[in-house]
């Protein structure tokens, strides 16, 4: 399946989330919210996939062991049929799924990184009805009523270039030929921990990112259209603001008429 993706401005008021997010106060994540998550789990149907990552099903969905990796079948509404990958804390997570079908209802691909039940991040690919085009909506919740970030582009591991959004933007660039059935892409989030004085992100700091294949996404810098094969969505975290240093499940919801994990992995916080 062949997605282009045009993504637009989008309006604040779709922030409703209260909760301190990737800012949080991890205190906030008490023994009886573990307990809760966990309880709710056993009445979910559950396999072990990869890196003995626990994948139970959400709504309609159901999720079963294939020759592939993991199946996961009944994904008609993107509000509540999918998975959650449940792990031990951590700080970084990678999927690649192989996606038939996202297209054919228009409602897309939704990932939301938890700390126990409360949420840290989330990300809305939503089809926007014109042609192959979609919407990438992030919500960071570092800072009160949201954060700022950016879109980093690389190429080989190469820096390009990137923009810069407020909170209540879209992003606003083309990006082109994401081969979701062809060449699965990887599909990642991370709290970001610095490499070193002159890390260009903050740690703590969320992180969606998205892994292809050679000129598989672009960018419009200045009016110059770059393509990488490495994209990155980053929060900008204000100084004063406590960022999470770490997360334990994510929930992945789509429509699409199927849905492989053909591999998936999570590093440990410490």
């Amino acid at each position: 399946m062949n997605i282009q993706l045009t993504c637009r401005l989008m309006a604040a008021a779709l922030l409703s989330l209260t909760a301190a997010g990737c800012q949080g106060d991890e205190a906030q994540s008490s023994a009886g919210d573990a307990l809760a998550t966990q309880e709710a789990e056993a009445t979910q149907q559950c396999v072990e996939g990869f890196s003995g990552i626990k994948n139970c099903a959400t709504g309609r969905a159901k999720v079963a062991k294939s020759s592939k990796g993991i199946a996961v079948s009944g994904l008609v509404d993107v509000k509540t049929d999918g998975f959650t990958s449940v792990f031990p804390r951590a700080t970084i997570w990678e999927l690649t799924p192989d996606i038939v079908g996202l297209g054919a209802t228009g409602q897309g691909l939704e990932l939301t990184a938890r700390d126990g039940d409360q949420v840290v991040s989330s990300l809305r690919i939503g089809l926007t009805g014109n042609g192959d085009q979609v919407v990438l909506q992030p919500t960071f919740t570092g800072t009160p009523g949201g954060s700022a970030y950016r879109v980093n582009l690389y190429q080989n591991n190469r820096f390009l270039g990137f923009q810069h959004y407020e909170f209540d933007y879209g992003v606003n660039s083309t990006w082109y030929d994401i081969h979701i059935r062809f060449h699965p892409i990887n599909i990642g989030f991370r709290n970001h921990s610095a490499t070193s004085f002159f890390d260009s992100i903050s740690t703590g700091a969320c992180v969606w990112s998205f892994r292809g294949a050679p000129g598989d996404f672009s960018l419009d810098v200045d009016g110059k259209q770059l393509k990488g094969d490495y994209l990155e969505i980053v929060e900008e975290v204000k100084e004063g603001h406590y960022p999470y240093t770490g997360f334990s499940g994510i929930d992945v919801k789509a429509s699409a008429k199927d849905f492989t994990i053909l591999g998936e992995s999570f590093v440990a916080g410490k």
